[in-house]
């Protein structure tokens, strides 16, 4: 394991300052969630186009996969003015700490090529060119390749464990929700199942 890999919570967080970004983290892995559905189903070829569609399988194949990419990139950002995935998590699931530091290990091991890739190909696009292409071939390599999918795989598995133990460990989440005025949002029907979702 690699010294330079960050591990625990990197500041600390007050209670409402941890539900709200527990909310916000929940939000961002509901995208993830469905970009990651989207890749695999045009990797699978499990979702087709329609006729007249202008794009190619495969360039929607890798459209999709450069923005799941550049989202999933932003778990790990410790850019001051973004939530950094984990600070919530281990602030709010102490019970679980071990479970989120394997899976912050592993996302942490993908840190630098998704960086790179995130601000070379997916949202910055810096001009160099070079750059562009370098941080592709990052993420294409069998190894990182095999540690973004075991980092996936990982995460989608802890979130599932959090999201199920939520109102033991979060019981004002609900309220919080009502008002921040997000109950409706998809991401939370398992705590209002019977409100309609947009």
């Amino acid at each position: 394991m690699s010294p330079a890999l960050f591990v625990g919570q990197r500041i600390q967080l007050s209670r409402k300052q941890a539900v709200e970004r527990y909310i916000l983290l929940r939000l961002r892995f509901e995208d993830i969630r469905r970009l990651s559905f989207l890749v695999e189903g045009f990797y699978h070829q499990a979702i087709g186009l329609p006729p007249t569609s202008p794009f190619t399988h495969r360039d929607f194949k890798d459209t999709l996969r450069t923005t799941f990419f550049g989202w999933f990139a932003t778990l790990t950002d410790r850019d001051e003015k973004v939530v950094y995935a984990f600070d919530p998590l281990l602030a709010l699931f102490p019970d679980k700490r071990s479970g989120i530091i394997k899976v912050q290990l592993e996302c942490e091991g993908c840190h630098s090529a998704l960086q790179q890739f995130r601000n070379n190909v997916a949202f910055h696009n810096r001009a160099s060119l070079r750059a562009h292409f370098k941080a592709r071939q990052a993420i294409r390599e069998d190894d990182m390749f095999l540690s973004l999918e075991s980092a996936r795989q990982g995460l989608f598995r802890l979130m599932d464990d959090l999201v199920a133990a939520e109102l033991t460990c979060i019981p004002e989440l609900p309220n919080s929700l009502v008002d921040l005025g997000v109950s409706h949002h998809p991401a939370f029907t398992n705590l209002f199942p019977k409100q309609q979702t947009v």
